[in-house]
């Protein structure tokens, strides 16, 4: 048997307890602050950026009458004083909290009024100028998208269709983990990549050449020049755009030549060279459709995160696989692109399986390789065939040349039934001289016309075996004239050179103009900008984002990044079912993720004065009651616990069952934490009828998520989520449905807090856990 005066005790507390929550109930009539007058909402009371429900009030005169006159104005209308800035060396100047039910806008206009205030207004937010200065952000639609016109001639973007960098670039802007770009180089001259190059610490050179075996890795195609620039061109410099990291570590690695094309061999050179020179990151922007054992092993056992172009054929890579992105490693991001208005471009490969996330890929303004003029050694502009050796369909052509008065032609016709044409090569019979020069580079004008066609030049130190230095294969070419370079290896550097140009395929028709010797790029002729499409684009965001997380969080892993990635995508309805992530990549979002705090106990924590709380997880049966929970608070000022439902307050009856999704409103006189007792199994489905217009409400679960993805289950049908800091009894910064800057969405909503949901129609908002 239950001993007797243990059990009086009991039954005492209880009660005890239960009329204490009724005379709170009844006795409290003060109730919070409001953001401003639910009644006449004021979009612009939370767009224009300022605090809700306060003003800033400063009175005229001699510091006496200012008092007396700031008592009566305020008395008038039962506005109380938050902060008085007199004795700090502002006199006459307080912070002052509205009554409930009056505008901001309203307030400025009564107090405007009262003799003796010299002015009122809004306590504006002032946040940081983190917008770069670059003249050309403007055409960087995939970083920020305000709706503009972003390219000449083309209709306007589709405001908020970009990565969210502006947000982001409020937490931080620079990265100093290594991103090795591997690609066709980088040009490291370049006015706005050249302060965020790596350089070398031993030599001063800037990155590695696969296919030369030499540490000059200058781009000679723009692709991989556009590539890094998109990563990390120089922010806030006033020139050209601004990369995804204002300051970064770019690793040039070259192994595409100038046609674009590279060789597994040469990639897993090129990563391995990175790799063993700190690369952290890895942005591919290239692939192909032949699995490789090598490349996935190469990949798999290299401690980094490649981001990997998901392809440009408009194909489900779920079907048609395209390498290296759709190899399944936990070390791969599939990228595929997206367009300024959200959607998937046209030629962008996807995948629901294979393909992670999208980001912006068309039309994507950025660096290219600097046009330079070189110094010539020797030069050939065909005005005659003397100086080569024919193979082949070559003739001097009168027509059609790069500059006049003639090129050489070479053609190859297999169309015809049975017929077999041997390949055309044209071969320089002396070879060159080449011995005094530390960069032989070799020029060319090229014009060509192909179906299932290969162009490539080759090289010789003795005439007999011969060495690829470029080349070409495609299905179908058509190459109008286009100045081309080629470096020679280090290896072939110390004997005389001899070279050829060779054509063969189905059908191929070419023209060659202006051969020259030179001694490395000579001097600046043209800085360059400018647009390019393709997965290739899309890739080097992810990587800028990779690396921009992994400095602002340096003890997290690369499967945490990618997670953070992927998680925090924003939800597009054209990437759905065909992505992993079904969405586009969110910058802003994904760093608040890696700094979202740890699940703490289950506990609700109470401040000095209201506060707004919320319950994160479904109580108990048997200790679910108001009584249950709000019953442990030791001290509420006499102040009722209250909620507001159907626009109107409410307290809180002690019989009321406590339950996720609502919040609530209490008064604590200290500081001070109640334990809400949790019912062991959380999962089902929890669902809220929301009203037109305000309403209170908290985040089920005890993830910390953003309020964009907390309120997928409302889709657009909500416009402002506001915090209310307990510690210093003010409101945060609103919550902006598609928000920038402070007021993003990509701000995490905390569990256990309440928060004010405005819905722009009657909504139910349900969720399964």
């Amino acid at each position: 048997m239950k001993d007797g005066i243990g059990w009086i005790k009991h039954i005492f507390s209880k009660v005890f307890v239960l009329v204490l929550l009724s005379i709170f109930i009844q006795a409290g009539t003060a109730i919070p602050v409001m953001p401003f007058n639910f009644d006449e909402i004021k979009p612009q009371d939370l767009q224009d950026s300022y605090q809700p429900g306060v003003l800033l009030v400063r009175a005229d005169g001699p510091a006496e009458d200012t008092a007396s006159v700031l008592s009566s104005a305020h008395a008038t209308i039962g506005a109380r004083v938050l902060e008085d800035f007199s004795a700090s060396g502002a006199p006459g100047l307080q912070l002052v909290a509205l009554p409930e039910g009056m505008s901001v806008t309203d307030g400025v206009a009564y107090y405007s009024l009262k003799s003796g205030i010299q002015y009122a207004e809004p306590d504006y937010y002032r946040t940081s100028a983190i917008i770069p200065d670059d003249p050309d952000l403007w055409r960087q639609w995939g970083l920020v998208n305000t709706g503009q016109v972003y390219k000449e001639d083309f209709a306007p973007g589709t405001p908020g269709a970009d990565i969210q960098a502006a947000s982001a670039w409020n937490t931080t802007t620079n990265s100093d983990v290594i991103i090795a770009v591997l690609d066709s180089g980088v040009d490291y001259l370049h006015e706005d990549l050249a302060d965020n190059i790596w350089t070398n610490p031993l030599t001063g050179t800037h990155g590695y050449d696969a296919i030369t075996g030499t540490l000059e890795p200058m781009d000679l195609a723009s692709h991989g020049t556009h590539c890094a620039g998109i990563i990390g061109a120089v922010g806030n410099n006033g020139k050209g755009g601004s990369g995804v990291n204002w300051n970064a570590t770019i690793l040039p690695v070259r192994f595409l030549n100038s046609f674009g094309t590279g060789t597994v061999s040469d990639e897993i050179e090129a990563i391995l060279w990175a790799a063993r020179n700190g690369a952290q990151i890895f942005s591919c922007s290239y692939g192909g459709s032949s699995f490789s054992q090598a490349e996935y092993e190469v990949i798999a056992g290299t401690e980094g995160l490649f981001i990997c172009a998901a392809g440009n054929s408009g194909q489900d890579n779920d079907f048609e696989p395209h390498y290296p992105s759709s190899y399944d490693l936990d070390n791969i991001i599939s990228v595929a692109a997206t367009n300024a208005d959200d959607e998937l471009a046209s030629f962008s490969n996807f995948g629901k399986v294979s393909v992670d996330i999208g980001a912006p890929g068309a039309d994507i303004y950025s660096t290219k390789h600097n046009i330079y003029k070189p110094d010539p050694v020797w030069r050939d502009s065909f005005e005659t065939l003397n100086n080569w050796t024919i193979h082949g369909n070559w003739t001097l052509n009168t027509e059609n040349f790069s500059s006049p008065p003639s090129s050489a032609s070479g053609l190859v016709n297999n169309t015809v039934l049975n017929q077999t044409e041997p390949p055309v090569i044209i071969s320089l019979k002396e070879p060159l001289d080449i011995f005094n020069l530390t960069e032989p580079i070799i020029s060319y004008q090229l014009q060509m016309v192909g179906a299932y066609s290969t162009f490539y030049i080759e090289a010789s130190n003795d005439n007999l075996t011969w060495k690829k230095l470029e080349y070409d294969t495609k299905p179908l070419t058509v190459l109008p004239w286009i100045y081309r370079e080629c470096k020679i290896p280090s290896d072939m550097m110390n004997a005389p050179l001899y070279i050829r140009f060779g054509a063969d395929g189905t059908f191929v028709m070419c023209f060659l103009d202006d051969i020259t010797l030179s001694e490395g790029y000579g001097d600046l002729v043209e800085t360059r900008y400018g647009y390019m499409d393709g997965t290739s684009m899309a890739a080097p965001f992810v990587s800028g984002m990779a690396g921009l997380m992994a400095t602002y969080a340096p003890d997290v892993s690369y499967q945490t990044i990618k997670e953070a990635i992927l998680k925090t995508a924003d939800p597009i309805p054209n990437l759905a079912n065909i992505t992993v992530s079904g969405g586009r990549a969110n910058l802003s979002a994904a760093l608040a993720y890696l700094k979202k705090p740890e699940p703490e106990p289950d506990q609700i924590s109470l401040y000095p004065g209201w506060n707004h709380v919320s319950i994160a997880k479904r109580l108990k049966a048997g200790n679910d009651t108001a009584f249950d929970l709000f019953g442990q608070i030791t001290n509420t000022s006499g102040h009722s616990v209250l909620k507001y439902a159907h626009a109107n307050w409410t307290t809180v009856p002690a019989e009321e069952k406590i339950t996720p999704l609502s919040s609530y409103w209490i008064y604590s006189g200290e500081s001070q934490h109640i334990t809400p007792k949790s019912d062991p199994n959380q999962s089902g489905t929890y669902s809220r009828d929301m009203e037109n217009g305000w309403n209170g409400f908290g985040v089920v679960g005890t993830g910390y998520e953003s309020a964009k993805t907390n309120l997928i289950p409302l889709g657009d049908n909500w416009t402002y989520v506001i915090g209310y800091d307990a510690q210093s009894q003010m409101y945060d910064e609103p919550i902006l449905r598609n928000g920038t800057g402070n007021q993003s969405d990509s701000r995490i909503l905390v569990p256990w807090l309440g928060y004010w949901l405005y819905t722009n129609r009657n909504v139910t908002y349900q969720v399964t856990i």
